[in-house]
């Protein structure tokens, strides 16, 4: 009985521990938020995205509901006639070229 109550208890003690780190494979990491600054050079309402030229590439922008808008207007609406304006846009890279923009900051021109 002694011999048998050894290799049980390092086995329960081996799934303790295994079986917590198995289970977190599986899961999704939170993703880090990311900026680009740049140039407002398009806002499409129909396909929900916002294009902006930084100093070395174009970057295209999905919106949602829930994207904050900062400066000088109160909507991504009203950024459309504001061509060329400077931005600090704050996005989730959902990976495939996929980016989801959680926040767009107009930065005032001095």
């Amino acid at each position: 009985m002694k011999k048998l109550v050894s290799p049980i208890a390092i086995t329960i003690a081996a799934m303790l521990i295994a079986l917590p780190l198995a289970y977190g494979q599986g899961q999704a990491r939170p993703q880090a938020e990311k900026t680009f600054e740049g140039q407002l050079t398009k806002v499409d309402a129909n396909t929900k995205t916002i294009s902006a030229k930084g100093k070395t590439e174009e970057m295209a922008f999905k919106y949602t509901d829930e994207t904050q808008i900062v400066g000088g207007e109160k909507d991504v609406q009203g950024l459309a006639t504001k061509t060329g304006a400077s931005l600090k846009i704050t996005y989730l890279d959902a990976g495939n070229n996929n980016h989801v923009a959680t926040k767009i900051e107009v930065i005032p021109q001095k």
